[in-house]
Order: C-alpha cells, then sequence, then structure tokens
C-alpha cells in the first residue's frame, strides 16, 4: 500500500506556499509543532484524490479517467478504487465490522490507484486511511441497484464507517447502470432494461436527498445515449449458440453500437472446447469512456467534449459523440445532485 501518511507542517503554516516538506534547516524548529498537527497527506498541494468504493462496475467507469485526467495539464488527481467483484453494500458493512472486531479480518479487497493495481487483500479502513481522500463515491451492486430495500440500513452504515476514517472526504453516489437488450438478464430474467434504468435512478435519488449527496449520473448517460442512433443497439439476429470456434471467431454480432460487453468466447477449462459466453451488463470500451467522461465532467467541473484523448480503437466519430453525451447529461442533471450546484 502507498504510504502517503506524513507531517506537512509548512503546507498548515503556509497553505499559500504550497511547500510539500520542511526544508532541512527549519526542522529543528519545527519540531516542537508536530504533537499540535495531524498528519496530512502530500496531496495539500492542490492534488485531487477520488476513491470509488465498489465492484467491477466502478473500475468499469474509471478505467479511462486517470488518461482523461492527464489529457488536461490543468488538473491532477489521484483515482483509486476499492474493489470486490460483484459486492454489494451489504457487504461492504459487513467486512467493515469484522474487521472492526478483528484486524485481520475483511481484507478482500485489491485497492487499485490511477489504474493499477497498489495492493491486495487490504481492508476498506486501510484504503480509507491512505492519505487524505477529497472524495469517496459508493454504489449498490448491479443486481440489486433496482430493488431500492437492498439500500437499508447499509447505505447509511457505510456512510458512517467513510465519515470515521475519512473524514474531510465528500462522499458521493455512483449511479450505475442498467443491461443490455441482449444480456441474460433481459432473456433469461424479463427485467427490462429501461425498466431497471427507472427503478435503479430512483433508488439512488431517494438515497441521495435523504442523506443529501450528489450523484454521478453515469446511469443515466448510458440511457441517455440511447437517443442517439448512434448507440441505440438492438438485439442481435445472430443465432449465436450455433456459431462454431475457430471457424467463427470473427463472426460474433456486431457490438460497435453497444456500451456493453455482450458475447464473447470462453473456454470450458475441462473440455478444452470454447462456446459463446453471455455477460450483457459491464461496459465495453465505448461504455467505460463514457463512464470516465461523466466521471471527469462531474468532479472538475470540466467540458467533456474537450476531452482530447480518446481510447484505442475508438473512432474519432465514437469519441465525439460519447463526449457530447457525458456534457448533455451533465447539464440536465439536477442542481440538488450536483456536486457544485
Amino acid at each position: 500500500m502507498r504510504k502517503s501518511l506524513h507531517p506537512s507542517i509548512l503546507a498548515r503554516l503556509f497553505p499559500s506556499v504550497g511547500f510539500r516538506k520542511a526544508p532541512r534547516f527549519g526542522i529543528a524548529i519545527l519540531a516542537g509543532f508536530l504533537v499540535t498537527f495531524l498528519t496530512v497527506s502530500a496531496e495539500e498541494d492542490g492534488k485531487i484524490r477520488i476513491l470509488g468504493i465498489g465492484n467491477s462496475f466502478t473500475q468499469n467507469a474509471t478505467k479511462f479517467l486517470p488518461q482523461i485526467i492527464a489529457s488536461n495539464p490543468s488538473i491532477e488527481a489521484d483515482v483509486g478504487v476499492a474493489n470486490i467483484g460483484g459486492c454489494p453494500l451489504d457487504k461492504h458493512v459487513n467486512l467493515a465490522k469484522a474487521n472492526e472486531e478483528d484486524p485481520t479480518k475483511g481484507k478482500q479487497y485489491t485497492y487499485w490507484l490511477n489504474g493499477k493495481v497498489d495492493s491486495k487483500k487490504v481492508s476498506l479502513k486501510e484504503i480509507l486511511e491512505d492519505g487524505t481522500w477529497d472524495y469517496v463515491t459508493i454504489q449498490q451492486v448491479s443486481t440489486k441497484s433496482y430493488k431500492i430495500e437492498t439500500y437499508y440500513p447499509y447505505a447509511e452504515e457505510l456512510i458512517g464507517i467513510i465519515r470515521k476514517h475519512a473524514p474531510d472526504a465528500t462522499i458521493v453516489i455512483h449511479e450505475t447502470w442498467s443491461h443490455s437488450k441482449d444480456s441474460y438478464r433481459y432473456t433469461s430474467w424479463g427485467l427490462d432494461p429501461d425498466e431497471m434504468y427507472s427503478k435503479l435512478h430512483a433508488a439512488y435519488g431517494q438515497i441521495a436527498e435523504e442523506f443529501s449527496l450528489p450523484v454521478i449520473p453515469v446511469g443515466t448517460a448510458f440511457q441517455m445515449a440511447k437517443e442517439f442512433e448512434q448507440w441505440d443497439y438492438q438485439p442481435t439476429e445472430i443465432e449465436v449458440t450455433e456459431l462454431v470456434y475457430p471457424a467463427d471467431k470473427e463472426n460474433l454480432p456486431d457490438e460497435s453500437k453497444s456500451l456493453h460487453r455482450i458475447f464473447y468466447w470462453k473456454k470450458n477449462k475441462k473440455t478444452g472446447e470454447y462456446n459463446v459466453g453471455n455477460d450483457g451488463f459491464h461496459a465495453n470500451r465505448n461504455g467505460e469512456y463514457l463512464g470516465g467522461l461523466v466521471w471527469y465532467g462531474f468532479f472538475f467541473d470540466a467540458d467533456p467534449t474537450e476531452v482530447s484523448y480518446a481510447p484505442n480503437g475508438m473512432t474519432e466519430e465514437q469519441a465525439e459523440s460519447l463526449q457530447v453525451i457525458a456534457a448533455q447529461t451533465l447539464a440536465e442533471e439536477p442542481e440538488n445532485l450536483r456536486l457544485n450546484p
């Protein structure tokens, strides 16, 4: 885990100067002040630090965020993710409680920092206390996101845990997205994507209003994208079960209009044979870029249409369209849900 905690006395005494360390000649003079000042992070030089608590959806939304930020030289930021695959609010809370009782327990997180693994098998407390976070995001797992009853009492408890271990952070809700029309969650579960969005949007909104929290409207951006012909993905007419590997390796359905990773080849570990797998809820490159643009515009009050970075393999037309969608989504966000209303 990154060790960023250290006494930054001059940053407190002379914030306008922006010193990160005391010069050698000042050590003796300043030593007497150590007991009266709190330990603070090196990010008092203007760097903004954002931590997302969640799962693969958090990583989807932040995958390209470091690169998007880096394309704007006026912004310095760290982007962290406390990730456990498929983790719902109740599990985050229960792991934190277990760790509180026994520090050897609850260490199930992978801690990502700026797109790279910083450490594994760590607790949420350790991540929350790794420096000073300016913002910490929370979200519900996708499979429960549209069920408002699953947010209680866990959203409130997680908020309390964050405020205990990262008291200076502003807590923010990350609104996740609904699945694709070609996801098994629609075809097998009968859960319509538009209905799912309507319910998860209402659920996140209810929690936001109850606890006076701003919302990153990524799910809304995904929904808005459907209004654009370029992203109006329709269910495939290909019978994917009839595809044979490797002859049909390149014949999976066209997902260029999709924001989701839907069909893919998966290998049976026992037989070695390949068949077509189905996802349809995680974001693909297009969705990951859109999520990153929304986070960028939300946290830095910046215009997504001015972002110069785009992922490899994405066309200029695709990038510009997603930038417009992100900007439009943020512009239409209700003022009470914005970070800076």
